[in-house]
């Protein structure tokens, strides 16, 4: 146990001496570039301290809870500043105030995420617990649980196209739910892989030199992956009303749904509306289209939870 936080003490030691020499080398005086390429740089130099003291705090047996707490923080701070730098350019909007301000946010939250999902693989790695996955030959089985979990209308077109037997009884269920084990946890996996990869495929474009088709389509798929996310953060906070009936909760929820919504207008609208999604063909409008409703509906159902909510709790 002790050698665990020594190894995290030094990682945390050396994280910070490397972040005040890279600081120190970017304010060491005027440098040829702007300070939005100067941030890129400094993004791109600090990834691989980032992800090493996510693996040393991971080692911890508090690694994992940590790891969440710093993932919440990091999409605090990376999906909002993410979605304007990408509607900004749509809509060929700029801010009243320098730009390098919302890119500077956002590589605080990208660093913040690197180091969360390291920290969070490094503590599952390192315990035997594997109830978040749907074990093997269980495929079927699980997908009959959460066929009973969801409304019969949302699983009804899907039942012969995934082979579920409505005939037999719905399992029961573990630690976590059917829905979580077969859609919730995967979603969040595959989204945060795909958007840490290409994020780091951007940023080190800045140090090493990197095919323009390939940063075509990591940037491509870079901003998929963020609607993804934005989309799961919308579902999570439907699974979290659910349980948790606290107003405070709720209307954190509700306002983050209220912004999605703004986000979602803006999807739509961009993509019969800017010329950029226009210039960029038929995928990047139909993308938009499908991002821009599926963001507006989960926001809108997180919101009438809250509202339901509110007015039983208010009739009772």
């Amino acid at each position: 146990m002790a050698v665990r936080w020594l190894i995290a003490a030094i990682a945390a030691a050396g994280t910070g001496v490397a972040g005040a020499t890279i600081l120190g080398q970017a304010g060491s005086g005027p440098q040829p570039w702007s300070d939005e390429l100067s941030d890129n740089l400094l993004l791109a130099k600090s990834i691989p301290f980032a992800l090493g003291l996510g693996v040393a705090v991971g080692m911890l047996p508090q690694g994992r809870a940590i790891g969440l707490w710093a993932f919440a923080i990091g999409l605090v701070l990376g999906v909002p500043t993410g979605s304007y730098e990408y509607l900004g350019g749509l809509l060929d909007v700029h801010p009243p105030f320098p730009l390098y301000v919302v890119y500077r946010i956002h590589y605080v939250g990208a660093l913040v995420l690197l180091f969360s999902a390291a920290g969070i693989v490094t503590s599952v790695w390192r315990s035997d617990d594997r109830s978040f996955l749907v074990p093997k030959g269980q495929w079927r089985r699980s997908l009959r649980g959460v066929a009973a979990e969801l409304p019969a209308r949302l699983v009804r077109p899907f039942v012969g196209i995934l082979g579920i037997d409505m005939r037999s009884a719905p399992p029961a269920r573990g630690r976590y739910s059917f829905y979580e084990l077969v859609v919730s946890f995967p979603w969040w996996g595959f989204s945060i892989a795909l958007i840490t990869i290409t994020g780091v495929v951007k940023a080190l474009r800045y140090l090493y030199p990197v095919p323009g088709e390939v940063l075509f389509w990591a940037s491509t798929l870079h901003v998929a992956a963020m609607v993804m996310i934005g989309l799961k953060v919308l579902d999570q906070l439907r699974i979290v009303l659910e349980g948790d009936r606290r107003l405070a909760v709720g209307a954190v929820a509700t306002l983050w749904a209220a912004g999605s919504l703004a986000v979602a207008y803006f999807f739509l609208w961009s993509a019969f509306g800017a010329q950029t999604a226009a210039k960029e063909g038929v995928l990047s409008q139909v993308a938009l289209l499908v991002g821009g409703v599926g963001i507006a509906m989960l926001a809108l159902l997180v919101i009438r939870q809250f509202v339901l909510r509110v007015t039983r709790r208010t009739a009772g």
